[in-house]
């Protein structure tokens, strides 16, 4: 009992997407009527089917059955040969089914397809797109990629240029575009172009993609740059009508106070002693007081005879004075005098007189003596406190005194008279120091008198004779 089958042929060609038909002869070898079903094996039941799908033979008949073969056209049908079989089922006798091989000749086929992400792309300088390239095919592909501005407004740069696609993957690629001229206002352009995807003698394919050009200058720019100079403007008006001035008052007030405080300091233990010396302040009048011209004296509040210093004859370009003994409180303010040159001619004339005195003493006085047939004219007098120290400069006529200075406040001071003060012969230039604290500053080496007060003034002018 059983049967047996056979096809009219060992292959059978077939492309995917399409059908191929084949006859399989069935015979009943039994010895009863029998009922025969198929089935493939080896290969996926959709692509086969069978017409009749069943057949019924008496014993020793045979009869034919069609075979149609039905590959998909899809990436995952195999390319080339296929081997499977049709198994012929017997109703009567089970284990006297047969199976019959048949081998199918798979062709192949191409299908690729490929677009750009995104479709447009904005730039000022340069837009980027993506080419994605699929597959379909059961054969492995390698497309070529070539970029089209038929106006020539852009440059199409696509990497790589070429790639292998295996059935049923993707590649990717990228596509740069630039434009060839460049605008800095206005409207976006929109420039078109394409890419074209070629695999061998295939027809090639477009793809269609934009690149959106934007102008150099964003429109917000403008904008932005107006309110950042409206900012900057209310910026500036803020610190000049509000902070500004709170900030000069403030540091002006903090400055007067510190300087109130030192001027404080240093005049209030020099009034004292000048006070304890009998010495008048500056435009006190004519007449007595500290310091002196030549000749003149100088006396302690108690001591009863005055002490003179005896008058010294010294050029205007001869050394400064030696070092003077300060007194201790209650004893006489040391005077020095020196008399310039007679003078016989009209002329320009300058001498400095140097003065030192010890911290704390009662002052040290030195006067320049006009000799006889001379008037000077006094045009520019120049202060100098070299090493920084603190006291009064009192400069006098005769003993009347005519400036006060802080030492304190200057390191070199000038004056220049328009109307230049007069000294006529006999009346005296009279300089005047009174020092509370020794400068800051390293004194000189050749310093006479180390640890003084060491104060200079210069007088400038003109001279006559008179008869």
């Amino acid at each position: 009992m059983g049967a047996s089958a056979a096809f009219d042929r060992p292959t059978l060609p077939v492309e995917p997407g399409a059908s191929a038909e084949v006859r399989l002869r069935v015979r009943n070898t039994g010895d009863v009527v029998d009922s025969f079903t198929f089935e493939s094996v080896g290969i996926a039941p959709n692509w086969v089917t069978f017409e009749p799908v069943e057949v019924r033979l008496f014993p020793e008949t045979e009869e034919f059955v069609t075979v149609r073969v039905s590959p998909p056209r899809a990436s995952d049908t195999p390319l080339g040969e296929l081997t499977f079989a049709v198994r012929v089922i017997s109703a009567e006798d089970p284990d006297g089914s047969v199976a019959e091989e048949l081998t199918l000749v798979i062709g192949d086929f191409g299908q690729r397809f490929g677009e750009l992400h995104p479709k447009t792309s904005t730039g000022r300088t340069k837009g980027v797109h993506e080419l994605a390239v699929d597959n379909f095919g059961n054969t492995e592909i390698t497309p070529s990629f070539e970029g089209i501005q038929p106006d020539g407004l852009l440059t199409v740069e696509i990497k790589p240029p070429s790639v292998e696609v295996a059935p049923g993957t993707a590649a990717l690629a990228t596509v740069t575009v630039r434009p060839r001229k460049r605008f800095w206002r206005g409207q976006p352009k929109s420039i078109p172009f394409q890419v074209v995807v070629q695999e061998g003698e295939d027809e090639p394919q477009l793809i269609d993609a934009n690149f959106l050009q934007q102008p150099m200058v964003p429109k917000w720019f403008w904008k932005a740059l107006l309110a950042l100079l409206a900012l900057l403007i209310l910026l500036f008006l803020l610190w000049k009508l509000l902070l500004e001035p709170s900030v000069e008052s403030t540091a002006r007030d903090s400055a007067e106070e510190v300087v109130d405080e030192k001027i404080a300091e240093a005049v209030d233990p020099i009034e004292q002693r000048l006070d304890e010396a009998g010495i008048p302040e500056a435009g006190a009048g004519d007449g007595g007081g500290g310091g002196g011209g030549g000749g003149g004296e100088t006396t302690a509040p108690t001591t009863a005879a005055p002490t003179t210093a005896p008058p010294v004859v010294v050029p205007v370009t001869t050394a400064p004075p030696g070092p003077t003994t300060t007194p201790a409180p209650g004893e006489t303010t040391t005077t020095t005098s020196t008399t310039i040159a007679p003078i016989t001619e009209t002329g320009p004339f300058d001498f400095r007189i140097e003065v030192f005195d010890q911290p704390g003493g009662a002052g040290t006085n030195s006067s320049q003596n006009v000799s006889a047939g001379t008037q000077l004219e006094v045009t520019d007098i120049v202060f100098q406190n070299p090493t920084g120290a603190s006291g009064e400069i009192i400069v006098s006529r005769s003993g009347s005194p005519l400036f006060t200075v802080n030492m304190a406040n200057f390191r070199d001071l000038d004056y220049h008279f328009v109307a230049p003060f007069v000294f006529d012969a006999g009346e005296s230039i009279d300089v005047q120091v009174v020092c509370a604290t020794a400068g800051t500053i390293e004194p000189r080496r050749d310093e006479p008198s180390p640890g003084a007060c060491r104060a200079a003034v210069l007088f400038a002018g003109y001279s006559t004779t008179t008869s």
